[in-house]
This record gives C-alpha cells, sequence and structure tokens, in this order.
C-alpha cells in the first residue's frame, strides 16, 4: 500500500484507518504479507511498524521523517546513521528479531522487456499455464 500514511495516519483516524490496523496486525496469521510503503514515517501509525517482520528503510531527506525512521530502527535493536545519504540501490533491512542491516541492490530487481506485450501475448501465456 503506497502512501501508507494516508490509509493508516498516525493522528487522526478516516474511513480506512480502523480496517488497515486489523488487517496488519492479523494478515500475517492467514498468510498474507503486506507491504505499506511511505516517505514520511512520522505520519504512519506506530501500529504499522509494530506489526512489520521486516522493515526497508531507503534513502530520506527531511530531518522530522530521518528522525522517525531512527527511532524505528531503534526499537529494532539497531541504528540506521546514514539514511539520509544513501545511494541508488542501497537500502537498511530489518528482518524479524535483527537489527537493520545495509544492502545494495541491483537497480532492476526483474526482466523489463523494450515493450509491453500485445493482447494476444497475455492471453496466449495465461492459456499455456
Amino acid at each position: 500500500m503506497d502512501e501508507a500514511q494516508t490509509l493508516a495516519p498516525s493522528g487522526t483516524m478516516t474511513a480506512c484507518t480502523q480496517s488497515t490496523l486489523a488487517l496488519a496486525s492479523q494478515a500475517r496469521k492467514y498468510g498474507l504479507g503486506l507491504v505499506f510503503a511511505t516517505q514520511a514515517p512520522k505520519g504512519l501509525h506506530n501500529r504499522i511498524p509494530g506489526n512489520a517482520a521486516t522493515q526497508f528503510y531507503g534513502l530520506l531527506n527531511s530531518p522530522i521523517q530521518i528522525d522517525a525512521a531512527r527511532e524505528m530502527a531503534k526499537a529494532k535493536g539497531g541504528e540506521i546513521p546514514d539514511v539520509s545519504r544513501l545511494r541508488s540501490g542501497e537500502f537498511y533491512v530489518a528482518a524479524e528479531g535483527e537489527a537493520p542491516q545495509k544492502v545494495r541492490t541491483p537497480l532492476c530487481l526483474s526482466h523489463h522487456p523494450k515493450s509491453p506485450l500485445t493482447n494476444e501475448e497475455v492471453l496466449a501465456r495465461a492459456r499455456a499455464r
């Protein structure tokens, strides 16, 4: 869920806040993995990262958001000292029960053809499965 702070804000409750918080707290027991993405961790309800087994931290440049991400990392038992200076493809990853560690990834994690598939190609691939 991109712009997760709009679905589960830290301040006032929105129409979907309660259901989003319930989903975040219940999803794992049903084998459902969720991705909540935000560039504004300060604006995200604390129950979202609190229920996250794995957290990724990318480049941030707002001092308020940097401080919020550092507090989240601290709660996971570690530090993300240079989160404001990360380069392309660099992230911090905090797995369940682990402190954040810096990782470097390829810029493209999947294959992207030069042009999208045609409708016929999509249907042919779907029929083949």
